[in-house]
């Protein structure tokens, strides 16, 4: 048999058993995300301490369970990661932003954080899959107005860090990246510095325009580089009207350029 021939087949295989890998890595997710709440909740339960307390100790076991499904995926073969930066996300009362390319991301972020808040979609809270999850870590939904705000700045006044994906979803097909002013509003309202975040993931898979089974040719990666914390006091010395539109519009300029500078926006 020839070497091309060869070489052919064996990527089939190795596509065919990625596409299983895959499917099965989504199955497992959401059965864990029925099963983890079921379990975890009597136990919660019985543990000393108050209601903080408890979301605490929920976020944490959410944690562990995100870092055991990411290890899990590596393993069936489906991807590789590279991270810089980690022990940045340590720290407690963070305001992560971090552009969105992937449908991990969160994920990830959750699985290298401890103690980590996030904004969810409404939509989320019907989801038997998530449901628990979201109402045993106490995540905040997205669509109850302003009460918004004063849910975050709470959580991350009590030490809980918070992920937030400044363009509201995923990164749009074209790979343009488009901020909208929740984060910035958050970032102003708390008067924390956010931490920014530069997520890639190569070659593209589970985008905006991808379904679970557009397996990529190959293993891809996911590139998780938490950078620096960006100062806000410029931004505070504006009406909040202002310091919200003038920091959204800085941020767009900053994930622009780091996405177009290294060629890794999904397309």
């Amino acid at each position: 048999m020839a070497e091309t021939e060869r070489t052919k087949i064996t990527h089939k295989i190795g596509y065919c058993w990625r596409l299983i890998a895959t499917g099965t890595a989504f199955t497992v997710f959401g059965l864990g995300g029925v099963l983890v709440p079921l379990v975890a909740l009597p136990a919660l339960a019985l543990l000393p301490g108050g209601h903080d307390q408890r979301q605490r100790r929920a976020r944490y076991l959410v944690h562990l369970a995100a870092l055991v499904f990411i290890h899990f995926m590596r393993l069936l073969g489906i991807l590789r990661w590279h991270f810089e930066g980690l022990g940045k996300l340590k720290r407690e009362g963070l305001l992560v932003l971090a552009n969105h390319p992937t449908l991990l991301d969160v994920v990830f972020l959750i699985a290298l954080m401890p103690n980590a808040n996030c904004i969810v979609k409404g939509k989320l809270v019907k989801n038997p899959a998530m449901r628990g999850v979201v109402s045993l870590s106490g995540y905040i939904v997205n669509d109850v107005g302003e009460s918004l705000l004063g849910d975050a700045s709470a959580s991350l006044q009590q030490g809980s860090s918070l992920i937030v994906f400044p363009e509201g979803t995923r990164t749009a097909p074209n790979g343009h990246v488009e901020m909208q002013r929740g984060a910035a509003r958050i970032a102003l309202r708390a008067r924390v510095a956010p931490t920014l975040v530069v997520i890639r993931c190569d070659p593209p898979t589970l985008s905006k325009q991808h379904k679970w089974y557009h397996i990529p040719y190959r293993k891809f990666v996911i590139g998780i580089d938490v950078r620096h914390d960006l100062r806000i006091d410029p931004y505070l010395e504006l009406n909040p009207a202002q310091g919200a539109r003038h920091l959204t519009r800085d941020l767009q300029k900053y994930y622009t350029g780091e996405l177009d500078s290294h060629g890794t926006r999904t397309t």
